[in-house]
């Protein structure tokens, strides 16, 4: 009799697990971004897709701090072909050394910048990497004495874009 009555509780446990999974299963997933990078809005993802105009900046490194000296940036095949980078001062002053990109194809391309970047002053820096191509990974050498903080544009375009 006592086997019984566990057999009877153990199916309506049962059942009710079946029955709440199956609700979780079918609940519409929320439509909101998620890290900045996935969405599971339709419209935002038809908007991805959509071309860009090759003159248009594309954020490749959010505010990043100098302090650390090094960083290593990987971009990827997904984020398109650039022809041009921009490193613009996010945060206080920051001393850039050197760029060195490496490309999907196999390239490398070492840039000496040597340049004081910040908000009362020249804000950015422009790097021509030649005809457009898909990116790798960048590094971004800076000083580590300062404060600042800086981001990372790249653009496929031909406009001609110089210091601010």
């Amino acid at each position: 009799m006592q086997h019984r009555r566990f057999v009877m509780r153990s199916s309506a446990l049962f059942t009710v697990i079946v029955v709440g999974a199956a609700a979780t299963a079918s609940a519409e997933p929320k439509q909101e971004e998620i890290s900045g990078r996935v969405s599971l809005n339709e419209e935002a993802d038809q908007k991805k897709d959509a071309p860009r105009n090759p003159s248009d900046w594309v954020e490749l490194a959010s505010p990043t701090p100098a302090k650390h000296g090094k960083e290593f940036i990987v971009v990827g095949k997904d984020a398109g072909y650039f022809s041009k980078l921009r490193v613009d001062a996010a945060k206080g002053k920051t001393i850039v050394k050197s760029v060195r990109v490496y490309f999907e194809d196999g390239g490398v391309k070492n840039v000496r910048v040597d340049r004081t970047l910040s908000a009362k002053g020249a804000r950015s820096t422009t790097i021509d990497l030649g005809d457009a191509k898909s990116i790798d990974r960048v590094v971004i050498t800076t000083e580590t004495h300062t404060k600042g903080q800086y981001s990372l544009y790249g653009s496929s375009g031909t406009s001609v874009v110089g210091s601010r």
